[in-house]
């Protein structure tokens, strides 16, 4: 007897949907409460600021792919969608939930290589990290999506637990990030501007991102090691989770970039300096 015969497929749909939505409603909630925020620090920057952009696709393609998914998941637990329809649906969630977290990876990176005054080595060691994730998900996808099992609950399929792969790569970059800001912190408190609001602020922002991802993430790997056809619930959340994160982190730094600016009178050192000038990009 097959196996999968046992899972009651239509409830487990019931709930991937009841995520689905949920993680939609959360979205769209964020972006009325943080709407003043937006106004004010991001759409007065220019339009060829690399942050914006970010800051946009972050809040506004993840929004827009969350509205998408409500009409395509059903869909594909409808038992009509085609096997190339699944296993591309596959690639593309693997991808996009990649792009969030490398979205959310550039912003801290960005900082971490502002606060090391624009090392060489800082920039080498970040990029390959993020480079590392990108080729263990095509090696991932290339060598072990196509064996996925084809069910007509396309979205319940059994994750391969190869992925957890992916997610200790992921969870390695966040934790150099992390390392890298605290080491700063340290040396910083030393020579006598580690408590400036900027540096708090780094701190505060990239630990809590850090937990949270780190948390998205130990639960993928539990789901894909225990093959839970419901591991899609994680990757709902984390669109609306990353969404919310990154925009966040820009807007908390834009923040303080122009009350740094508009206090004169506040000692500000060069590494201090350096991470303001990203907010202005």
């Amino acid at each position: 007897m097959d196996g999968s015969s046992a899972i009651n497929y239509p409830s487990l749909a019931r709930e991937v949907h009841c995520h689905l939505l949920s993680s939609f409603t959360l979205q769209l909630w964020d972006i009325v409460v943080t709407s003043q925020s937006e106004v004010e620090h991001i759409w007065p920057k220019p339009w060829n600021s690399f942050f914006k952009w970010l800051y946009l696709f972050l809040r506004y393609f993840s929004l827009a792919t969350q509205a998408f998914h409500q009409f395509a998941v059903p869909h594909l637990n409808s038992g009509k969608a085609l096997e190339s329809g699944c296993f591309a649906w596959y690639v593309y969630t693997a991808f996009l939930a990649q792009a969030h977290t490398s979205a959310i990876e550039i912003i801290l990176a960005c900082r971490v290589y502002a606060l090391f005054n624009k090392s060489r080595r800082i920039a080498i060691i970040l990029g390959s990290l993020m480079t590392l994730e990108y080729i263990i998900l095509v090696i991932v996808i290339c060598g072990y999506f196509r064996s996925i099992p084809l069910i007509p609950y396309c979205i319940l399929s059994k994750p391969p637990n190869q992925i957890i792969y992916h997610a200790i790569a992921v969870v390695v970059a966040q934790s150099t990030l992390l390392g890298l800001a605290l080491m700063k912190h340290i040396l910083a408190r030393r020579t006598g501007w580690g408590r400036t609001p900027l540096v708090s602020v780094l701190i505060r922002d990239g630990t809590a991102t850090y937990v949270i991802i780190c948390v998205i993430f130990m639960f993928i790997g539990v789901f894909c090691e225990l093959r839970d056809e419901r591991v899609i619930i994680t990757f709902f959340w984390l669109i609306t989770i990353t969404s919310s994160c990154g925009c966040r982190l820009i807007v908390n730094m834009q923040r303080l970039a122009v009350a740094e600016k508009s206090v004169h009178c506040s000692p500000i050192t060069s590494e201090i300096e350096v991470e303001l000038s990203f907010q202005y990009m």
